[in-house]
């Protein structure tokens, strides 16, 4: 399975949780609660919560052969004086180690929308097993390059391991979680530079193809879904 585009997947699902939730709860508070799942063939469903539990959780994602779900919940609560109503969602996908948060304010009293759906975290995939690399995590260090500015960052990541698989996979996480970590600035254009380094021995061939497909899903699935959020891969010193 593809990582990139079930990234877009998951975001997508979240997206369309979102439009059926305001439409079913369009001026009166009906259905709060509900699971929006993605089955291993790619059919979408859509199933009231009928406990907010985990056992509830595992019961639907093992009888519709799951590979995403997102969970909605209605929140009223006060920050800084300030009520605030909005509906909750939370995404997760049998490929990722971390699920993403995401809100949309409504007016209280119609419970139509505010604004747009907003990022507002990335927490730890408690629903899904997820098997990784058994290496230890690359090493990655980000700095800010010389066309760095307010309005449009321009960050560089250096990400290295010896363990090619493992290399492999850390930059597909950390492409995953970056793009959906900037979504809170929609007003700046980020560009993020990967470079990536295999340290000890030759590089394999077969990585390195792994790496030029790997920069056609950045194309074909991130830069679409994440418009604010341009990855470049570096690999200049792999060849």
């Amino acid at each position: 399975m593809n990582y990139l585009e079930s990234a877009a997947n998951l975001k997508s699902l979240i997206e369309k949780a979102n439009i059926q939730l305001l439409a079913s709860n369009e001026a009166k508070l009906q259905e709060p609660n509900k699971a929006m799942l993605r089955t291993n063939f790619g059919k979408e469903v859509s199933l009231p919560m009928e406990e907010f539990t985990n056992s509830f959780v595992q019961k639907i994602l093992s009888e519709y052969e799951s590979e995403a779900i997102v969970i909605s919940d209605f929140v009223a609560t006060r920050e800084n004086d300030k009520e605030l109503h909005y509906f909750l969602y939370k995404g997760y996908h049998k490929l990722f180690n971390k699920g993403l948060v995401y809100y949309q304010l409504v007016n209280k009293a119609t419970y139509e929308p505010i604004g747009e759906l907003q990022f507002s975290n990335i927490e730890d995939n408690i629903f899904y097993s997820v098997e990784e690399p058994k290496e230890e995590e690359s090493s990655c260090n980000a700095v800010e390059t010389k066309e760095n500015t307010v309005k449009n960052p321009s960050i560089a990541f250096l990400i290295g391991h010896m363990n090619e698989e493992r290399l492999l996979f850390d930059i597909n996480r950390l492409i995953f979680e970056t793009a959906n970590n900037v979504q809170k600035h929609k007003g700046r254009n980020f560009t993020f530079h990967i470079q990536v380094s295999k340290f000890g021995g030759t590089v394999k061939r077969e990585f390195i193809k792994q790496l030029d497909k790997l920069k056609t899903d950045i194309d074909k699935y991130i830069h679409s879904t994440y418009p604010n959020s341009q990855f470049i891969l570096d690999l200049d010193e792999l060849k």
